[in-house]
């Protein structure tokens, strides 16, 4: 596992990641073929397929490293500053952390600005098989926000806001409110600043990395080869190994 000693301020969030091992971006050969493997997406299409692209941003990874942690909370906080959104830290009870990913960092943003910390828990409803990750639901079993709070949602990668959406509806079921969404990747092509989860809320997501990646359906040609010969990871956080090992080849998919 590589070690970061010190974080330079002034190297991009992806390079550092990268740096960790915790970035993948599909080699391709100088034709443009990929000689690494796609990843699956959590999102889905309209046949419940999961979604596949060329780039994963593990921050699972990052999650070993309490200095990378703290260097993205401070970023964060600076991202807050320049929306002018700090009031609405400072009124907020505290971050709700989605599993799994959003809670290593929504403890680290607590820790940072002196706030409460909290997350649900995934019940399973659905095992996985070969073409999709397990379904499950939220539930806040170990802890849960009170009647009149302000929680942030933290997550680690943003894209369809699925999550978020679920989130937002288990947090107001106990009649508390949702300030915002915080993310280090925001990588959706139509969620930006602002998210609407359900008519009349809009709330804002503020970002580390707001930085749009494509994705495939299954029936795309673009993936349809590479889907056909079983070139890809779907559970890419379980099956690291052999991403990192594509990048380090250059390929070896």
């Amino acid at each position: 596992m590589t070690k970061i000693a010190a974080i330079d301020p002034t190297t991009a969030p992806l390079d550092l990641m990268r740096q960790v091992g915790a970035y993948y971006e599909c080699p391709r050969d100088a034709e443009g073929r990929r000689l690494g493997p796609l990843v699956g997406y959590a999102g889905r299409d309209h046949t419940g397929r999961q979604y596949v692209g060329d780039i994963y941003v593990n921050f699972a990874q990052a999650e070993r490293h309490p200095p990378l942690l703290a260097a993205f909370s401070r970023q964060l906080a600076g991202a807050l500053k320049a929306r002018r959104l700090s009031h609405l830290v400072t009124s907020a009870k505290g971050f709700c952390g989605a599993p799994e990913g959003g809670k290593a960092f929504a403890y680290q943003l607590a820790s940072d600005m002196g706030k409460d910390y909290i997350y649900p828990e995934k019940k399973v409803t659905a095992l996985a098989d070969a073409t999709r990750r397990e379904q499950a639901e939220l539930v806040f079993s170990r802890h849960e926000p009170g009647r009149g709070e302000s929680w942030f949602i933290v997550e680690d990668v943003c894209n369809n806001f699925s999550t978020t959406s679920s989130l937002v509806a288990l947090i107001e079921s106990f009649g508390a409110t949702v300030a915002g969404v915080l993310c280090f990747l925001n990588r959706s092509g139509v969620v930006q600043d602002h998210y609407e989860p359900r008519e009349n809320l809009i709330v804002p997501v503020v970002a580390v990395v707001q930085k749009p990646f494509g994705q495939y359906d299954q029936a795309d040609p673009a993936v349809a080869q590479d889907l056909a010969r079983g070139n890809v990871v779907w559970s890419p956080k379980r099956d690291w190994s052999r991403l990192a090992g594509a990048t380090a080849a250059g390929g070896g998919a």
